[in-house]
């Protein structure tokens, strides 16, 4: 891998980092940095990260002419104005799959409602967009959503189904996906899935995550993450409407 691409993901990796940092610093639930970011890296790679209120984040960010997208996933420690993570990763959305990456990263923190810099040679540039809508309810979330799943084998087409006790489920390229959705105390929700068997790309493998859902946009957001078979998957859909 040449050093752009090294520091492109690397770049990915620092503003996901600096954005735990900022949910650290603010000290739990409720603070004026959880929630959705949105911004680019590498120049003009957009970018999408959920900050959760004990410092976890997931961001998603895009692919380049020459190299995969992928989620980063980790938390981070933020002193004065210098922010260390030493436990991010990486997983990249590509076919065949790649093995997760590590990252050591460090990074400053800027203004309130935005986040700027750069590891190696890439630059990132984030915005805050908006916090985690309060006291988020299961009974909030139901409904169907059709949108885009992005995962190993690329992008694909699908609808979740989310019933008022937070089940979830969907068919995915002939694989039946089932999940739970729970409230946190940080106003997102906790989400697990878990893949039927055959013909399934990852069978009987459960995946752990966040999701995020905006009562103005009438969008979710959701990323999860399998360590043992080093693979992310995130969701992005609209409320289908009565």
């Amino acid at each position: 891998m040449n050093q752009v691409q090294q520091g492109t993901r690397r770049a990915a990796s620092a503003v996901a980092a600096i954005l735990a940092a900022l949910s650290v610093a603010s000290c739990g639930g409720g603070d004026p940095y959880t929630g959705l970011w949105q911004g680019t890296v590498d120049g003009n790679r957009a970018a999408s990260a959920i900050v959760l209120g004990d410092g976890t984040y997931y961001l998603k960010y895009a692919p380049s002419a020459s190299s995969p997208g992928g989620l980063v996933r980790g938390t981070g420690e933020f002193r004065g104005a210098t922010f260390t993570s030493t436990d991010g990763i990486d997983f990249r959305f590509a076919y065949p799959p790649q093995a997760p990456a590590t990252a050591r990263i460090t990074g400053k923190l800027g203004g309130h409602q935005t986040v700027s810099g750069k590891i190696n040679a890439a630059p990132f540039s984030l915005t805050y967009v908006k916090p985690f809508d309060p006291d988020a309810r299961l009974a909030d979330l139901a409904g169907s959503y059709p949108g885009e799943v992005t995962f190993s084998l690329g992008l694909r087409q699908t609808t979740f189904d989310v019933t008022a006790d937070g089940k979830l489920s969907t068919v995915l390229n002939g694989c039946t996906i089932t999940g739970q959705v729970v409230p946190r105390n940080d106003d997102a929700f906790d989400l697990t899935i878990q893949f039927a068997g055959s013909p399934c790309v990852f069978p009987g493998a459960v995946f752990r995550g966040a999701a995020l859902y905006s009562h103005d946009l009438q969008q979710l957001d959701a990323a999860v993450v399998n360590a043992s078979f080093g693979q992310a998957i995130t969701f992005t859909a609209s409320r289908k409407q009565p």
